[in-house]
């Protein structure tokens, strides 16, 4: 194949040869960029599932270049060039020449940015310093180094050891952390530090850094990377590093650096430095010598970032919600506005967790028997470790008389009954109380879900959706519903109180899911009209069950579209 590959480069005009390198035949293309002569070692054998990579020959001879990772084989040192992220590209791998081909284009094109364009190779080189240190990082060093720190300044910080006993999870991390702090009281990063089981490994310094450098090519360079940027410091910050921390000393110092690459985005990295004896911070190549430094990969675990890189939005973190019910699908919709970056989340509920519960909740076995809200306001401080989730073991109407509702930005209905629902929408309305209320429920056999937006002030309320379809006046039905009224949709194994509606939890979490996303729309002020909103699943469980469907189910198309809520015959609206 070596040779096909051979004749087809050679074919459309690339100079091929095949030549030994390190024992084996390789497939060298020499090209020519800015007047360089270039060699391209072929690093691959087919079969090809991704693009074949080239490497570099004699890599150090071209200086720095961004998206080349510099190592030594065999005596000699080479280039690693990333073209492309491997799971982003689908090849042909049924066509290897072709394949060989588009890599090396991509390879001489890549290269050809980086002499050619000094400005823009430096700024890949910064833009991707990150990925450039992670290369200097030591693999027994494969767990980050997480850091809760909120400002880039110069600052000194408490480092903390991991857990013996733990393998996983946060605590099983080295983690810089401030004295003060915002997580959840009972995050289990909080009750470590409080209940001081974590000790204290030593202290980090933070460096702010103002003119970035591009990380160092090769792990022993690392050390002349360090001295030249800390020599590079304005000297007011070299001089309060001297002052506040030149006559601490110790064996282990962590430094965090931070600083901006491009397009002021801000990068955070971090070194770790060693001594068999106590000393100073070295500041100087002189003092470093007795030191050992290593590389470390960091994350940044502060609220900032680790809500925005989970999709989070900070402007949601100062709204005030309430879901009221808490079962299957108020579960999903109390995860999905916490996950969204919803701080204060009250939960509602009276019901107590059973085992009948297990496989319609994101709830564990270990909390059977124990108040719904109350678990679940735990359960979502413990994933969610900046969440100010509270409880109350409240029914609708009593959370409503005992709460200020006008105190929330948006309460969340989800207890599944209409006539608790319409009976609260008639206490707002004798309150005059000015507060949004979605209304959420699914009906079952997996035949669809609803949810209704009621904004005070706009056009359309809960009881538009409640006005009978053929008489105009206000029913006792939902006329957003799947399923005819006055059927029996309950099932039973065991006579009364034992009775359930059949739903799986799919049907559960896509009402929830649908439910969150109109919330999350109305607390970021893009939707701000009532409305109404449905999902339209299969009809052929209720059909076996011999269940009858409304003339809305069969005619409805707009699944998960923001209808317009009004009817023109509410008696409420219409006043």
């Amino acid at each position: 194949m070596q040779s096909k590959i051979k004749q087809h480069l050679t074919r459309i005009g690339y100079d091929c040869i095949v030549s030994d390198i390190g024992g084996f035949p390789r497939l060298v293309v020499n090209v020519t960029i800015a007047e360089s002569e270039i060699q391209l070692m072929l690093a691959a054998e087919p079969p090809f599932h991704s693009l074949p990579e080239f490497v570099l020959i004699d890599a150090d001879s071209f200086g720095r270049l961004a998206h080349v990772t510099v190592y030594q084989y065999s005596g000699a040192i080479f280039g690693a060039v990333c073209v492309n992220d491997p799971d982003s590209l689908s090849i042909n791998f049924e066509q290897p020449q072709l394949v060989v081909e588009e890599s090396l284009k991509r390879h001489v094109a890549l290269l050809e940015m980086c002499l050619t364009n000094p400005d823009w190779n430096n700024k890949e080189l910064l833009r991707e310093f990150y990925s450039d240190w992670l290369r200097k990082c030591r693999q027994d060093d494969s767990k980050p180094l997480l850091a809760n720190i909120e400002k880039p300044i110069l600052q000194r910080l408490a480092v903390y050891a991991p857990l013996s006993d733990k393998e996983f999870g946060i605590e099983s991390h080295y983690m810089v952390h401030p004295a003060d702090n915002s997580f959840s009281g009972i995050s289990d990063i909080h009750l470590s530090m409080v209940k001081g089981n974590r000790e204290a490994a030593g202290i980090a310094l933070v460096i702010p850094i103002h003119k970035l450098t591009p990380a160092p090519s090769r792990f022993d360079s690392l050390e002349q990377w360090y001295i030249d940027t800390i020599t590079a410091l304005p000297t007011t910050i070299r001089n309060e590093l001297q002052q506040k921390f030149g006559q601490w000393r110790d064996t282990t110092y962590w430094i965090v650096f931070t600083a901006n690459t491009v397009n002021d985005d801000r990068t955070w990295f971090a070194l770790k430095l060693v001594c068999k004896s106590k000393k100073a911070l070295p500041l100087t190549g002189e003092k470093l010598k007795d030191w050992t430094l290593a590389a470390l990969p960091i994350r940044l675990f502060n609220q900032e970032s680790t809500v925005q890189r989970g999709g989070g939005r900070l402007s949601l973190s100062d709204k005030k919600v309430a879901v009221i019910g808490v079962g299957s699908v108020g579960c999903e919709i109390a995860h999905k506005l916490s996950a969204a970056g919803v701080k204060s989340l009250t939960l509602v509920d009276p019901d107590i967790y059973e085992i009948n519960n297990l496989y319609r909740h994101v709830l564990e076995q270990g909390w059977v028997g124990a108040p719904k809200s109350f678990a679940l306001s735990v359960a979502i401080q413990r994933q969610f470790p900046w969440s100010n989730a509270t409880w109350y073991p409240d029914d609708l109407m009593k959370f409503a008389r005992n709460q200020n509702m006008e105190s929330y930005d948006l309460l969340v209905i989800a207890i599944g009954n209409p006539t608790q629902e319409r009976l609260f929408k008639q206490y707002l309305l004798d309150t005059n109380t000015d507060v949004a209320v979605i209304n959420s429920w699914l009906e079952g056999f997996g035949i669809g879900g609803h949810a209704v937006l009621d904004v005070s002030e706009s056009k359309g309320c809960l009881l538009c959706s409640y006005v009978c379809p053929e008489s105009g006046a206000r029913g006792l039905v939902s006329n957003m519903n799947f399923i005819e009224p006055n059927q029996v949709t309950m099932k039973s194994i065991a006579g009364c109180g034992e009775q359930f509606i059949s739903y799986g939890a799919a049907s559960s979490a896509q009402t929830g899911v649908m439910t969150a996303n109109l919330a999350i729309r109305y607390l970021e002020g893009k939707q701000t009209e009532s409305c109404k909103t449905s999902w339209k699943g299969d009809d052929d469980d209720a059909v076996n069950e011999g269940i009858k469907l409304t003339h809305r189910f069969y005619n409805f198309k707009h699944s998960l579209e923001y209808l317009p809520l009004t009817d023109e015959d509410c008696d409420v609206c219409s006043q």
